[in-house]
């Protein structure tokens, strides 16, 4: 083949981390190349086709599984890698991203569509090589005069035993020095208040691995032990509350049955409080193994951690991390198995009826690399996933990332996001969390004495994920008011979301829902001998994080008991039933099985618009309507009385329409049992 030569420039190593929009072709085929490393158990790590695409690790200057290193057999021996492009044009400049070792880049070659050589540039002497991974940039007098199809890079190394690699080969026609790009979110932060959470939490042993309560209130995390001669000693979970005065107090041991002798971790904390997530399997004989269990509040204390069933689980690593969404029906983990990309993938497992778990399903390669993915945390919206990694290009060692769920299909995912300089440090960072407000963020770094510490973040409202309100409150019987362990059922408005189930105990304290925005959802407690009241919750209008109180009731089923069936409500001049009342007439009629005996009176009103004889009307019809749905479902006639009352008993003034829908409502009341 015809060699020919074309003059240089300028050669640059750019250190840039500025962000710019730069049209750049990235190699998309390997050619030919005279070497690769091979990686025990990771099949795809430093292989030469690592160099394709745009860089994957620089500005980092660390070792990546994400670029090609060659063997390097002998140290004066030289390595080549021959790579071709989707798009072929004459160009000005190419970029050889090195994030690791001293390479000297001794020859760099371009292939026309004829598969004619041209030399572009020739190492000299008195040139040294970069003493450290940087963007290799070499800008040309002119043009091509041909239009490239693909590049040669000839390399060899200064020292023996030196590791050289390669994150990506590109081709443009920019004038100027192509710079380092990091992908970082437009909503990233400019600046940030950080936060040492204090002796209270820290302290000169290693606190890692913090896990937020949703009303931001409680914090858990891991606490490892090490001896004044570096020995770690042992690691247990530690719990700090928010005090008035929105100090952190000195934490304390969460002790038996959750810490053990051996290694103890908390991943995740249930919404209302009263389930956590623990790192291993619990044996009854003191013995962990690998796998994960699950602890339930009892009062004061946590019962024994019992096993998370996950259909065919398996982790090929010895490390792993779990969070939950906060309906407590997803989990995303980080483990190692026979289709991870590289070291550990993020993966998501699905609760079944059984309380059992689907077998992992991987979240996919665009937020999967070759590097670990780790300490992943979804968000209150179930949307917005955080998780750490070196395996995108960011500003230290491990940065924090986000990423967008786009389907329901868990493997379509935006590109991840750095969080910025603001969030992410040039040392290794973690374990991000946040409370459902989104307003503040837990995160791990290492500090200045090389030991991980936690750190409370506040975000500006750009940087929160998208808004949730929190309902809390307690089951109260109607009569007297006193609390009653129950189930409360969570019930949308909107088909698409999926109901809610809880447990509520009264010794655990409130139990706690996390909604989505823009919604209506009717809540309702079940008790066997009671009659639920619901409450609706009206989201539709509300545009920022909210925090909502309310009390469910629970109507004793004895006679002279009586209640509102909230969700029975009406257009004005309509006695058609809405769907929404359905579910509360259905658990009325469930009653009515269990007690043969129960008889019921319903009773009808009107708001005072119109006539008042066709109100008077109006209120029998509604009544009856709600007769004729009982009576359809197998209640017999006898059971059920009605009686219209029109206008005449308002519970609310008429002058405002909400006023106004209070009073077109049903009132039932138990007349035997």
């Amino acid at each position: 083949m015809k060699s020919k030569s074309l003059a240089i420039l300028l050669l640059l190593y750019s250190f840039s981390f500025r962000i710019t929009a730069q049209q750049v072709f990235w190699a998309s085929k390997v050619l030919e190349f005279s070497s690769e490393n091979i990686v025990p158990f990771q099949s795809s790590a430093n292989k030469a086709n690592q160099i394709l695409g745009k860089p994957n690790v620089l500005p980092q200057f660390v070792r990546s599984g994400l670029a090609w290193q060659p063997a390097f057999k002998t140290l004066d021996s030289q390595e080549f890698i021959k790579v071709s492009f989707d798009t072929t044009i004459a160009i000005q400049q190419i970029s050889i991203a090195q994030n690791f070792g001293e390479a000297t880049i001794e020859k760099v070659i371009a292939f026309d569509s004829l598969i004619q050589t041209h030399v572009l540039f020739q190492q000299i002497d008195s040139l040294q090589a970069p003493e450290k991974g940087e963007m290799f940039n070499i800008i040309l007098s002119e043009k091509t005069s041909f239009k490239v199809f693909g590049i040669g890079v000839f390399i060899s190394k200064r020292k023996h035993n030196e590791q050289i690699q390669l994150d990506a080969i590109g081709i443009s026609t920019l004038e100027n020095p192509v710079q380092i790009n990091i992908n970082v979110a437009k909503d990233a932060p400019i600046a940030v208040i950080r936060e040492n959470l204090g002796k209270g939490v820290n302290s000169r042993h290693q606190e890692f691995a913090p896990v937020i309560s949703s009303d931001g209130n409680t914090l858990y995390f891991a606490r490892n032990y090490v001896s004044f001669f570096g020995k770690e000693k042992d690691q247990d979970v530690w719990l700090s509350k928010l005090n008035e005065s929105k100090e952190w107090t000195k934490a304390k041991n969460i002790g038996l049955p959750i810490n053990t002798k051996d290694k103890n971790a908390v991943f995740a904390i249930s919404t209302d409080g009263t389930e956590m997530l623990l790192m291993n399997k619990y044996h009854k004989n003191g013995r962990l193994s690998s796998g994960i269990s699950r602890s339930f509040k009892n009062g004061g204390n946590w019962t024994f951690p019992e096993e998370v069933k996950i259909d065919n689980y398996y982790n090929q690593s010895q490390n792993a991390e779990f969070t939950l969404s906060v309906d407590g029906n997803i989990m995303i983990m980080s483990i190692q198995r026979k289709n991870t990309v590289g070291k550990r993938d993020l993966y998501v497992s699905f609760k079944k009826s059984n309380s059992t778990w689907t077998e992992p399903k991987s979240l996919g390669n665009i937020v999967n690399s070759i590097e670990h993915e780790m300490t992943p945390f979804l968000a209150a919206d179930t949307k917005t996933l955080y998780f750490s990694t070196r395996g995108f290009p960011g500003f230290g060692d491990n940065d924090v990332f986000k990423s967008q769920r786009l389907d329901d299909t868990w493997t379509n995912w935006t590109e991840p996001e750095n969080l910025g300089e603001a969030i992410n440090t040039p040392y290794w960072d973690g374990y991000f969390t946040l409370p459902a407000s989104g307003e503040f963020a837990y995160v791990c770094s290492y500090n200045g004495n090389n030991k991980e510490d936690i750190y409370k973040l506040t975000l500006p409202k750009k940087a929160q994920p998208e808004p949730v309100a929190i309902i809390s409150g307690n089951v109260l019987t109607s009569t007297d008011k006193q609390t009653i362990a129950s189930t409360i059922m969570m019930i949308p408005r909107n088909a698409s979301l999926k109901s809610e189930k809880k447990t509520y105990e009264p010794a655990n304290g409130n139990f706690k829902f996390i909604l989505p925005l823009h919604e209506t959802v009717d809540f309702v407690a079940v008790a066997r001998g009671y009659l639920g009241i619901s409450e609706t919750i009206d989201l539709t209008n509300v545009k920022s994080y909210r925090e909502i109180n309310i009390n469910l009731y629970l109507l004793p089923l004895e006679i002279g008991n009586k209640g509102i069936l909230n969700s029975l409500t009406f257009q004005q001049g309509d006695a058609k039933l809405q769907a929404s009342a359905m579910k509360d007439l259905d658990r009325i009629i469930q009653a009515m099985n269990e007690f043969p005996d129960l008889e019921i009176l319903f009773e009808g009103h009107t708001d005072n618009q119109g006539d008042f004889q066709l109100n008077l009307q109006l209120s029998e019809d509604r009544v009856n309507a709600v007769k004729k749905y009982i009576t359809s479902k197998g209640i017999t006639p006898n059971r059920i009385t009605t009686k219209g009352w029109g206008q005449t008993r308002p519970l609310a003034s008429n002058a405002t329409e909400e006023r106004r829908r209070l009073n077109r409502r049903v009132e039932f009341t138990i007349t035997k049992k």
